[in-house]
């Protein structure tokens, strides 16, 4: 009896060591899979959020879809039509700006633009005095445009009464004289550089056959007529008075037959046309204002007709004034 006691005894502590092993076995277990599925679960997520950040990645390298400009249209209707070379740069002071066919091209009485410029950086440098006065010499008188002409040999002229003659007749004896007291020719492609024109150069002076002859004539773009202009408008150009000035002998330009002929007559126009029959040019550089908002436009064309280079340009104007402001 005694021997069956302690084998019952024995088994009895087997069971219940065996059952203390299961026990810990069953408290192990749990802590063991928790970490394995939280493991599992950061690398899913680590998994998931590469896949979000390729997608997104692949989604930003597509180019993103051109927006149409308002002035497209516009420029096909009217200046698209025409044969020759043709060029429009637009730009609003609200920032819209649209270009086409941007090229150097003969530049004719728009290059008179870039020699203003040239005069009043001189004076804003202390180079020039616009009350110097100048007699006129026969030699001075050049054909073309303007009153200088046919005015007596000997008359005096101030330098700002010659400004005056170049910027509202387009008068070339006015220019010519101008260009002298500058320094000539390469002190005005100084200033075209430093304005960062890169497609203008002034080759010759007005009325300048043999140099035409020679195959020298001077060129610009609309792009750096239009940005010329722009910073004109927001007095960017050389100062405050400077850009002031030259805006006001370009508001007494005369000739508005081109791109302003049809807009309101409510609108301020500031403009430098440009024509040189021999090769089919007409050219208009332009600002439009109302109020506090203005559009710059440009429209340089040569080899072509002027019986149908004036009125596309009228078209041209009229309708990037409508669409800009109305």
């Amino acid at each position: 009896m005694k021997k069956w006691g302690i084998l019952l005894l024995g088994s009895l502590l087997g069971v219940v060591l065996l059952s203390g092993c299961q026990s810990k076995s069953t408290k192990v277990a749990p802590k063991t899979s928790s970490a394995s599925r939280q493991s599992a679960k950061t690398s899913a997520s680590q998994s998931t959020s590469k896949a979000k950040s390729a997608v997104a990645k692949r989604a930003s390298s597509k180019p993103k879809a051109a927006v149409a400009s308002p002035f497209k249209g516009i420029v096909q209707q009217t200046m698209g039509k025409l044969g020759g070379q043709n060029s429009v740069y637009i730009q609003t002071t609200t920032g819209q700006t649209y270009q086409w066919h941007n090229q150097s091209q003969k530049a004719a009485s728009d290059i008179k633009l870039f020699i203003l410029a040239t005069v009043y950086q001189q004076v804003a440098a202390g180079k020039l005095n616009l009350a110097t006065t100048y007699t006129l010499k026969a030699t001075d008188k050049v054909g073309g445009t303007g009153s200088l002409q046919g005015m007596a040999t000997g008359s005096t002229f101030t330098i700002q009464e010659l400004l005056h003659y170049m910027m509202t007749v387009s008068d070339n004896t006015a220019t010519n004289i101008v260009i002298d007291e500058v320094g000539g020719i390469s002190a005005v492609n100084q200033e075209i550089k430093r304005l960062g024109a890169s497609q203008t150069v002034l080759r010759r002076k007005m009325m300048d056959q043999k140099a035409l002859t020679a195959g020298r004539d001077n060129v610009t773009s609309v792009r750096d007529l239009g940005q010329l202009l722009m910073k004109l408008w927001h007095h960017r150009l050389i100062s405050t008075a400077a850009d002031t000035a030259m805006l006001k002998l370009m508001a007494a330009n005369t000739n508005h037959t081109k791109l302003p002929k049809l807009l309101p007559g409510t609108r301020t126009v500031y403009n430098k046309t440009g024509e040189f029959d021999t090769y089919g040019v007409e050219n208009d550089a332009a600002i439009f204002v109302q109020g506090q908002r203005a559009v710059v436009l440009v429209a340089l064309s040569q080899g072509g007709q002027l019986s149908q280079q004036v009125p596309a340009m009228n078209q041209l104007g009229k309708q990037v004034d409508v669409a800009v402001f109305n």
